[in-house]
């Protein structure tokens, strides 16, 4: 299945690291700053007796840790849409393609495209998962964290809705995180552990 479809496309110009014929502007007290702030050796460009070389190695090493290219940037995925009838999903994404003419960075090409890709069953799942764990946030956001500091309170709140074990054993990780990043100034809290086993005995 070859579906793609190019929403639209942009050109743009990103800032970039300085290249060789700016560094070669710089002066000594310059390149040395530049290096200092890259961690490279004071020992090392100030190896040589000859200022000249010298030069020429933190021009080069700024070069090779900062490169005077913009960063490669993984895809970017910006909607997915399932059709459960077709058994289809379509992924919006965002891909960022830098252009470089005779070895220097001219400018980069932003295109959002959608692929049409055939739907399987991890992906019904996993939008379940997601789903299901944005519920819980969303749960808990609506109830004040100070008022559970205990494992029990956490259990009751986990089991308070019925639901399956999983889903109850996840609402107590979400809840026990929180409660634990909400008490860690507290020398007496103890730490609750929750196991499957205390879900299933609840």
């Amino acid at each position: 299945m070859n579906n793609n479809k190019v929403i639209s496309s942009e050109k743009i110009v990103l800032e970039t690291h300085p290249d060789v014929s700016i560094l070669k502007t710089y002066d000594n007290d310059q390149l040395i700053r530049e290096c200092n702030r890259l961690n490279i050796p004071r020992e090392q460009y100030e190896a040589s007796n000859d200022e000249d070389k010298n030069r020429l190695f933190m021009i080069n090493e700024i070069l090779r840790l900062n490169p005077p290219f913009p960063k490669i940037q993984k895809p970017i995925l910006l909607n997915s849409e399932y059709d459960e009838y077709t058994m289809t999903k379509t992924n919006t994404m965002k891909y960022i393609k830098h252009i470089i003419n005779d070895g220097k960075y001219s400018h980069s090409v932003i295109n959002t495209e959608s692929y049409q890709l055939l739907l399987e069953q991890g992906d019904l799942a996993n939008r379940d998962k997601e789903n299901l764990l944005n519920n819980i946030r969303n749960e808990i956001n609506l109830i004040n964290v100070n008022d559970y500091k205990t494992k029990d309170d956490i259990l009751r709140f986990a089991c308070g809705d019925g639901g399956t074990s999983g889903v109850k054993y996840r609402r107590a990780c979400i809840l026990n995180k929180l409660v634990i990043e909400n008490m860690k100034n507290n020398k007496k809290f103890i730490r609750p552990r929750i196991t499957h086993f205390d879900i299933s005995t609840y």
